[in-house]
């Protein structure tokens, strides 16, 4: 969707048309919000869960909670604001405690899935 959305700003900007931001954004959280909640029914239902817990960054977003308490078939559970936060916060948090450890990585260093954030 991300690149859908790139492809329509070029287009626009190709053709020296204004880009109307707030419709763009606004198409793009119903279509994100809308992928969200359908993949997550059709995942509930498929594997008979009576529970749905909606938690990180996304789940701040006020459509995608207003849909999910909206439905009645699923319990759903969402965290207060405050606790929704994103990932970059634990990232963070997980660097900083390295940091403080003494560990150091030279810029040229990739991401690795394995690595255990236990290992602090």
């Amino acid at each position: 969707m991300k690149t859908a959305v790139l492809r329509k700003v070029q287009q626009l900007e190709k053709q020296k048309s204004k880009l109307p931001k707030k419709n763009l954004a606004a198409s793009f959280q119903a279509a994100a919000v809308d992928v969200l909640f359908q993949k997550t029914l059709r995942a509930a239902e498929e594997f008979g869960t009576k529970d749905i817990l909606i938690a990180g960054g996304v789940s701040a977003n006020q459509a995608l909670r207003g849909k999910f308490k909206g439905q009645r078939k699923y319990s759903v559970h969402i965290p207060p604001l405050f606790l929704c936060t994103d990932n970059a916060a634990m990232i963070a948090g997980a660097g900083c405690y390295r940091f403080h450890a003494g560990q150091r990585d030279s810029f040229e260093m990739d991401a690795a899935p394995t690595w255990a954030i236990s290992d602090l």
